[in-house]
């Protein structure tokens, strides 16, 4: 998607045109509340929100690629924007880097929710939910038995060890 095409703006336009042309298509379209004039706003508001945030995004994918991810995170969390598939995708991608699968799977499956047709998104999402898939089969396998280190937080035998927390 070009967000520009979508606004049907030159891509030079200032911030203000772009706001403005957003402005003015979102009140155009708020005169019909059918369902496809729903999904036509979610598609120009988007495009808006690719424009405007474009800078700090491509900043934060840059941190990623050189694996800073404390700093991108830090700065994806300025934009704090959960109803961006760009936003989802990127806290997504950090969460897993985190080891947080659970919690980054959840961002993936939200940006594909809010761009379906986004193939970068889709990939990284069936990769993601491919390897979870491959854990959970290679741990279902094994036979895991309850042991003296692997029941108590403080390792040693169930009686508490020395008798205080650990």
């Amino acid at each position: 998607m070009n967000p520009y095409e979508v606004l049907d703006i030159d891509e030079t336009a200032s911030e203000d045109e772009i706001k403005n042309k957003f402005k003015s298509m979102l009140e155009e379209y708020s005169q019909n509340q059918d369902q496809n004039t729903r999904q036509k706003v979610l598609v120009i508001s988007a495009a808006y929100e690719r424009i405007i945030n474009g800078n700090l995004y491509k900043e934060i994918r840059n941190l990623i690629d050189n694996k800073k991810f404390v700093e991108a995170e830090a700065k994806l969390n300025l934009i704090n924007n959960a109803n961006s598939a760009e936003w989802n995708y990127l806290q997504g991608f950090i969460s897993v880097q985190k080891g947080w699968f659970d919690s980054g799977l959840n961002y993936l499956k939200k940006s594909v929710e809010l761009e379906p047709n986004n193939n970068e998104y889709l990939d990284s999402l069936n990769k993601l939910q491919s390897r979870v898939i491959d854990y959970m089969k290679k741990y279902s396998n094994k036979d895991v038995k309850p042991n003296s280190n692997n029941m108590n937080a403080c390792g040693g035998n169930d009686s508490g060890g020395n008798g205080g927390m650990c």
